[in-house]
């Protein structure tokens, strides 16, 4: 293991974390296509300390997909400590991730995720035991505040303590998803910080990424849902244009995506790929037609009449 969040070169491209979206399949094809860092999906530690082999299915990952950094949820300290123990001990991950910043309201309802930001003292003693007890790399990822930017304070404390970076979703917990992100707020984070702070929420192209690299000291960018629909996002960061693919080449990133979840799951893999493949064809000739087809994929008879019919596009 030689991931160092304060080793980083700038700019880091980061696969964020999405519940039953990011596991290996996407991991994959999003490193594949240049991703630096890996997110897993939010991992309740509750799940790991009660041995929940459907948990641990989500945490796979192989060498070629590093560095993974585990995101974890809980309530408490204790049980997150637990799990970090048993994972390290299992995977081996090139760091750990808290989560502060998931608004869901079940998450909130059972005071994880952005539930903390409803008491900064709170969080701040959550999170110093975890990293009293955990001497590898510990980052977090939260928001701007619970009703308004009011984070920074906290932000500080947390650098204070030995925090090794932190991810901020540009949008309060009370706006959740709506609006558009504040990333003005998550610049002045990183010009009051000396941690590496990564900007999340709305970059959906290389060049907004590039434009707010240019404005603080943020180190890199973290997208999740874009990435989901363009893994190839990742390749638009590295050569610093857009990137268009041809029928033939989303035929080969298909093929290979769907080759990685029937080796992943493969009672699941075509069911869990219509999501992908909505996403995929989406601004492709006739994407109605072929989504319509994507979303009803049973096995390997139906995958192979939409390659066909991609396939015969001209």
């Amino acid at each position: 293991m030689n991931f160092f969040w304060n080793k980083i070169n700038k700019p880091i491209f980061i696969l964020g974390p999405m519940a039953d979206i990011t596991t290996l399949p996407l991991m994959k094809i999003c490193k594949y296509f240049g991703a630096d860092v890996i997110f897993t999906s939010m991992i309740s530690s509750h799940a790991i300390v009660h041995g929940s082999q459907k948990t641990f299915k989500i945490i796979e990952f192989t060498k070629k997909e590093r560095p993974i950094i585990i995101q974890l949820f809980g309530s408490n300290s204790d049980d997150m400590i637990k799990a970090i123990d048993i994972i390290e001990k299992k995977f081996k991950p090139d760091g750990f991730d808290i989560n502060l910043g998931c608004p869901a309201p079940k998450i909130v309802k059972n005071m994880c995720g952005s539930a903390f930001l409803k008491d900064y003292d709170k969080a701040f003693e959550f999170v110093r035991k975890i990293r009293e007890n955990y001497k590898g790399q510990l980052s977090v990822k939260t928001r701007l505040g619970m009703n308004q930017f009011d984070i920074l304070p906290l932000l500080k404390r947390f650098e204070d303590i030995g925090i090794d970076a932190v991810t901020i979703h540009g949008r309060t917990v009370k706006q959740r998803y709506a609006g558009k992100a504040d990333w003005n707020n998550i610049h002045k984070i990183a010009n009051n910080l000396q941690i590496p702070i990564i900007l999340n929420g709305d970059i959906i192209d290389q060049k907004t990424a590039y434009q707010e690299l240019k404005k603080s000291n943020i180190k890199g960018i973290m997208v999740s849902r874009v990435a989901m629909q363009k893994p190839w996002i990742f390749k638009e960061f590295k050569i610093k244009k857009d990137y268009y693919l041809s029928n033939k080449e989303l035929v080969k990133i298909i093929k290979l995506h769907m080759k990685y979840y029937l080796a992943y799951n493969k009672n699941k893999a075509f069911i869990e790929m219509r999501k992908f493949l909505s996403s995929y064809l989406k601004g492709f000739k006739y994407a109605k037609e072929l989504r319509q087809m994507a979303v009803k994929i049973n096995n390997q008879n139906d995958f192979n009449q939409l390659i066909k019919n991609i396939n015969n596009l001209r």
